[in-house]
């Protein structure tokens, strides 16, 4: 694959939406190509000592086994310079690996030294190397697409097999013996292809309830605009807060800010200007803020922090930090932003509810007092 055209490769296998993807670099992508070059390093050399074996009627391996070893040396390049996109090497590796095996088959039925021997042959290579790809094609395709090469290797296998009885008992009924080793046979590939089909159906439908699980449970707790908690989640977490502040005998402090004059941030740049602010505001102040500290968006322009282990003057001191952090983003093109601050510590008999209230207090006096400041309750 090109350095500078390197895509994502899609979960499913689509190489469209593998054109679709942004560009970046997958370590996933990187791990495959080290573990496929391995295996071809260690799996090339057995095939000019089975070309050097084969029996001089046996002129399929005679003429296919330098034909594969020819394109196990060209994957390996290809997966060295990158110069082949993965998913499109991995197609052609798994349609290589079945016109050989299928070609095999055709060639041991139809111009073998006989009917019985190449039973046993089929029964101890082609048909393990058959359900081999099909566990190989769940590996590389979508569930679908792989069920359908799977149906299709089946079929054509099933069908050159009975096709061999046929030509073989030509003027003659087909023995009960033959018919049970075809039978055989094809229950065998077809529980495989049943088997890998349903753990991949299974896992993919997992897989898919707990995305959406995941899904719902970021809707409920998530503010949509901000990225950040909602004010359910806050108003959990502050309650747990307070259960452990008591509970150990630490502090615990809030802080409730909201931005300064956004109506009329709303109404002279327009509301998506107004997004646009309170996405950055949540952005400068996770950055400032301490990897223990819990910050939400409330309501509106107002947001929340929970500082665990933390007392009023700690918290004062938090608040002056994010203060000056948003009053000094000023990103070229976009409005000025300032916020006031209310502060306030949990005391013993606190509910939930009365640190909120002594915490917009603070933050009511901060607006009174001129804005873009910030004020603990008393």
């Amino acid at each position: 694959m090109e350095a500078e055209k390197t895509h994502t490769p899609s979960r499913n296998g689509d190489p469209a939406a593998d054109r679709r993807a942004p560009p970046g670099h997958d370590p996933l992508e990187d791990i495959k190509r080290r573990v496929y070059l391995a295996s071809l390093v260690v799996g090339l050399p057995p095939i000019p000592l089975l070309w050097a074996t084969a029996r001089p009627g046996e002129l399929f391996l005679r003429v296919g086994l330098p034909v594969l070893a020819a394109f196990c040396l060209w994957c390996m390049w290809a997966l060295w310079s990158r110069r082949v996109p993965l998913w499109r090497l991995e197609r052609a590796v798994f349609a290589a690996i079945s016109a050989f095996v299928l070609g095999q088959l055709a060639f041991r039925i139809f111009a073998g030294t006989g009917w019985n021997m190449d039973q046993a042959s089929l029964t101890e290579t082609t048909y393990p190397m058959l359900a081999i790809l099909c566990i190989i094609a769940q590996l590389i395709f979508d569930t679908q697409t792989a069920l359908r090469l799977s149906l299709g290797l089946f079929g054509t296998a099933t069908a050159l097999v009975g096709a061999g009885a046929l030509v073989e008992e030509s003027g003659h009924r087909i023995t009960l013996d033959q018919t049970a080793w075809i039978a055989q046979q094809s229950a065998f590939l077809a529980a495989v292809i049943a088997l890998v089909y349903a753990t991949s159906y299974v896992k993919s439908q997992l897989a898919r309830q707990r995305t959406l699980a995941e899904a719902m449970h970021r809707l409920a707790h998530t503010d949509p605009l901000t990225g950040i908690s909602n004010r359910r989640s806050l108003y959990a977490a502050l309650r747990r807060e307070m259960e452990a502040a008591r509970r150990y005998g630490k502090p615990l402090s809030v802080i409730l800010f909201d931005l300064d004059r956004f109506k009329l941030l709303n109404d002279t740049y327009g509301h998506n200007q107004g997004d646009a602010a309170l996405r950055r505001v949540a952005h400068t102040a996770r950055a400032a803020l301490r990897a223990s500290d819990h910050l939400g968006r409330w309501g509106g322009e107002e947001f929340i922090v929970l500082a665990p282990e933390t007392d009023l003057d700690q918290a004062r001191h938090l608040a002056e930090r994010l203060r000056e952090a948003i009053a000094l983003d000023r990103p070229p093109g976009r409005p000025p932003l300032t916020a006031s601050f209310g502060v306030a510590s949990c005391r013993p008999d606190d509910s939930p509810e009365d640190l909120l209230r002594r915490a917009d207090e603070g933050l009511y006096r901060a607006k009174a007092g001129g804005r873009n400041r910030a004020e603990t309750a008393v």
